[in-house]
């Protein structure tokens, strides 16, 4: 038995007994020191280990029996040995501490050699006229590795990312925020979120942080854009703050964050502008050029030139048709959040046919659906574009000819499928690009129209697919779409 376990007759004095109930305090502590999930490690004043309990083998490999008699610096790695035998040395010299026992994180050794981090509170005591120094182990090994990782994650992000108290002061802060506005952490820390760096561009941006605060404190998730300073630019950012809470669901942290959204306002913009450009002045002076052309059509005598004003009323139409595909691209581009939802496919499907079918009386139009009820996809009202868009294309690329289309639908247990296949040409290579395919768009390699992109578009926003493939003769267009369930009532 190690000296640190050896019992005296003092010590025996001190057994209790209770009336009715034995009470033997040093089998007592015995146990509870051998089974605490703790290490437990007794060193003499020459660092030699007298007392080890069997968690010290859980921590750091090695049996009690293994350590006792042993020096303490088995457990030291070699960089740091030197500093350990001086700091003990210099205490037992002048009973100054050159480190606070209280609780100390320090690397120990394992049995293999690899470091475990540990937390060691140390305690000095006498135990028959020695001086005895015990610690406490605890394995912080886990608790490193959630840290590293929360690190990792914190710190490796494109978002600007910190940690609140309650009342808005910064407490943490990423390594993307303070680079953004240049700053050292220490200038950020300590302050209300609303007084730091980012947000002095502006009192609107202030009292927008503190309305975050003051929202997110009450146990509601606060979301909305400001524009922030940094240390070379501004920046619109998309701003949120969400409480942390703890087990009992009570608000501990609160955590503000920031994705740069710069780029995208500033792309929504140039939209807009092209927006009103396509919608106002390209369509009016279109309609200009049309009239007059027409004009001219009526009152030339020359076939030759009424030819000539015929072309130009035909190719005014085309761009005014161009525009309006371009107005639809905005509108779904820059549109308000679209609610999805069931959506009944044979009434749209019936109502987009009936329309073409008026348009186009020479083509035609037949809807395959081989169930007796329709599956449901899950959309809103633009599917009704991506349906007439995709149909008209595959009429219209005839060549001339009185085309055939046929719609044929289809399911799977995860989705919607909508083939429409034509006797046309196919769609060109050229057409493809970017579309039905992931090869990048060049001054070369583009469509010239904008209904494809347009359907592909609001497929996409549906988590959708649109693919395409050859056949002899024409093509198959293939629409996927997320599917909804039966039973869930449909929109018309």
């Amino acid at each position: 038995m190690s000296r640190g376990s050896e019992s005296t007759d003092a010590d025996d004095d001190r057994s209790l007994e209770s009336p009715g109930l034995p009470f033997d305090e040093n089998e007592f502590f015995r146990q509870l020191v051998a089974n605490t999930s703790e290490g437990l490690l007794t060193i003499d004043a020459e660092s030699t280990i007298v007392f080890a309990n069997p968690a010290i083998e859980e921590i750091l490999g090695y049996s009690p029996d293994e350590l006792i008699g042993h020096s303490k610096m088995t457990l030291i790695p070699p960089r740091l040995r030197d500093a350990h035998q001086a700091g003990l040395e210099k205490y037992l010299r002048t009973d100054e501490k050159h480190i606070d026992w209280d609780g100390i994180e320090l690397p120990a050794l394992h049995k293999d050699g690899h470091e475990v981090p540990v937390l060691i509170s140390l305690r000095e005591h006498r135990f028959d006229g020695e001086r005895l120094f015990t610690g406490l182990f605890r394995d912080l090994t886990e608790q490193k590795y959630r840290e590293h990782r929360f690190e990792a994650v914190f710190n490796n992000t494109h978002q600007f990312t910190g940690l609140l108290e309650l009342d808005g002061t910064l407490i943490e802060v990423n390594e993307t925020a303070l680079s953004f506005a240049d700053v050292d952490r220490e200038e950020v820390v300590g302050e209300p979120i609303w007084e730091t760096f980012w947000f002095q561009s502006s009192e609107d941006a202030r009292e927008t942080a503190r309305r975050a605060v003051e929202c997110a404190r009450s146990g509601e998730f606060f979301r909305e854009e400001v524009r922030i300073r940094g240390a070379e630019r501004t920046a619109v950012i998309d701003f949120s703050v969400r409480p942390v809470t703890d087990h009992q669901n009570d608000i501990q942290l609160l955590i503000p964050e920031g994705r740069d959204i710069t780029d995208l306002k500033m792309r929504e913009q140039h939209l807009k502008i092209l927006h009103r450009v396509l919608r106002h002045n390209l369509r009016n002076d279109l309609n200009v050029i049309g009239g007059f052309a027409e004009t001219l059509e009526k009152s030339l005598e020359d076939d030759r030139r009424g030819a000539y004003a015929a072309d130009i009323v035909s190719t005014t139409q085309k761009l005014i048709e161009t525009s309006e595909t371009a107005k639809k691209l905005a509108e779904t581009t820059l549109g308000d959040d679209h609610s999805q939802r069931p959506v009944d496919l044979r009434r749209l499907l019936a109502d987009v046919t009936t329309e073409l079918r008026k348009e186009y009386p020479a083509s035609t139009i037949t809807v395959v659906d081989p169930k007796e009820e329709s599956p449901i996809p899950i959309a809103d009202c633009r599917l009704r574009t991506v349906l007439y868009e995709l149909v008209e294309n595959a009429i219209v690329h005839t060549n001339g000819r009185e085309s055939v289309v046929e719609i044929v639908v289809g399911s799977t247990d995860e989705s919607v499928e909508v083939d429409i296949v034509d006797d046309g040409p196919g769609i060109p290579e050229t057409e493809r690009t970017g579309i039905f395919n992931e090869e990048p768009v060049t001054q070369i390699d583009h469509g010239s129209g904008l209904g494809l992109w347009l359907a592909g578009l609001i497929v996409d926003d549906y988590g959708g697919s649109l693919t395409y493939e050859s056949r002899s003769p024409g093509g198959c267009v293939t629409v996927s779409l997320p599917r909804g369930l039966e039973e869930e009532d449909a929109d018309p």
